[in-house]
This record gives C-alpha cells, sequence and structure tokens, in this order.
C-alpha cells in the first residue's frame, strides 16, 4: 500500500526520531573541519602576548609571556614576569627545543627523556611545546552531533594514523554547530580519560575569531589546572628567522 511523502516522513520521525534531524542538519565535510582546527591559531607568522596561571595542590603562580611563531617549526617564548624569571625562554627549531637560563646565559637542549615533564611547572608538557601535530594529517577523524540540554555541538573524535607522531590515542573535542571553533578536547591514554581541555571567551582578535582563554585540567587532578589567556595576538606578519636562533633568542629575552 502507498502512503504519500509527507505521511513517511511523519512516521519516519515518530520511529526514528534522529534520521529527521540529520536530514535537517546534515555532518559537514571532515576535511574542511579538520583544515579548520589546523588553521585556527596556525599563521605565516604571528607575535602574541599572553598570561598564564599555574594552579596546583600546593602552590599558584602567574607568569606573564610574549611570544613569536613561524610556520610550524619555529617557535620563541620569553617570560616578562615575575622579575626573578624574567628573561627565561623556550626555543623551539626543526632541530628540537632549548631552554634559556637568562643568568648564566646558557642554553640547554631538553633531552628525549624530559619531554613528558611539565613546561616551567605548568600542566603543560614539553611535548606539548614540542610537537605541531596536523588534525588533517595524523589523525582519522569521525563527525557527530550532539547535544548538552539546548546546546547542539559538532564532535571530532579523532585517532592517530599508523606512525604519527602524536602522544594520545584518542582525542575528542566538541566544537560549536556553525562556525566549528573547539570548546572541550578530550585527550585519552587508551580508554583512560587523562586531561581535559577547555577554550572559552570566544572573541575576535588578530583579525580571527578564537578562544582567548585555554584551561588544562589532568584527569588525576580535577582540582589543578593550567589556565593562559591571548592578551594580544597579531597574525601573518613579518618574521624574520633570526629570531629563531641563539642569537635572536638572546636579544628577545634582554628586551
Amino acid at each position: 500500500m502507498k502512503t504519500s511523502w509527507l505521511l513517511s516522513v511523519l512516521l519516519s520521525a515518530l520511529l526514528f526520531p534522529g534520521a529527521l534531524s540529520a536530514q535537517e542538519n546534515p555532518l559537514p565535510d571532515i576535511k574542511a573541519v579538520t583544515q579548520n582546527l589546523d588553521d585556527l591559531f596556525r599563521s605565516k607568522a604571528s607575535h602574541g602576548e599572553l598570561k598564564m596561571d599555574i594552579v596546583t595542590a600546593n602552590w599558584s603562580r602567574t607568569l606573564e609571556m610574549e611570544m613569536w611563531t613561524k610556520g610550524e617549526d619555529f617557535a620563541l617564548i620569553v617570560i616578562r614576569s615575575p622579575a626573578k624569571e624574567a628573561g627565561t625562554a623556550t626555543l623551539r627549531t626543526d632541530e628540537g627545543l632549548w631552554n634559556y637560563a637568562p643568568r648564566a646565559d646558557r642554553m640547554m637542549r631538553v633531552p628525549t627523556g624530559m619531554l613528558s615533564d611539565g613546561w616551567m611547572g605548568s600542566h603543560f608538557t614539553n611535548d606539548d611545546m614540542m610537537r605541531e601535530s596536523s588534525w588533517e594529517d595524523d589523525y582519522d577523524t569521525v563527525l557527530s552531533w550532539e547535544k548538552e540540554g539546548d546546546t547542539t555541538y559538532l564532535v571530532a573524535t579523532s585517532t592517530p594514523k599508523p606512525d604519527a607522531p602524536v602522544v594520545y590515542t584518542k582525542v575528542v573535542q566538541w566544537m560549536t554547530e556553525k562556525d566549528w571553533i573547539p570548546v572541550r578536547a578530550m585527550y585519552y591514554d587508551g580508554e583512560e580519560l587523562v586531561r581535559t581541555m577547555t577554550f572559552d571567551d570566544i572573541k575576535e582578535m588578530g583579525g580571527r575569531r578564537i578562544p582567548t582563554l585555554m584551561s588544562i585540567i589532568p584527569a588525576d587532578a580535577p582540582d589543578e589546572k593550567t589556565q593562559f589567556s591571548y592578551v594580544t595576538i597579531e597574525f601573518d606578519i613579518a618574521l624574520d628567522d633570526d629570531l629563531f636562533t641563539a642569537r635572536g633568542l638572546r636579544k628577545a629575552a634582554q628586551k
């Protein structure tokens, strides 16, 4: 027996309520989403001022920093405050990761065995500072729609491709429905949640709409966190390659 198209749609909505909403809100192209995630903060070259607040069970502190990046391989971060740590710096190049101690005027390469250590006592690791992974190149991603209360999110579940230089076995990112800006990312080792990263205070800065406040919360210490916020940021500026050398680092650190 034939039924009308409208009746079929209504019956489908009643019997399979998810089917109609999926037709009304189809999933976006996976490549477009992963490219958007890769390009959110990526730039030919950038310069910014940041503040980092570290809260642990026993102590807390605030660092004010200046940061430069160029392409995917080069980054320089210099601590400006507090005064006793001013000039301390970290340099990343395509050859490795170095820390600079201004009082000793000494650069020390971070060995592989210390990549899992916290950077400057924070919940970010040296490995976080070292690796520049790509959601498009290093992960296989599956998309879905999820609701929390009245809000719909685009959720990307990403697992590493074979031989990808990444640490986590799975990353689940929740993004805004329309412009795919991350609001939460959960990092897993096997099936165990290792840490959660939240993205807040989304606004236009440096000509882009980006989260300007990010927090890392370790799963084994949920009362601790490291939070960093952009004070200023500019993208696609001109930077000399010499900045990302020992000489350029020292000059920037002594500023």
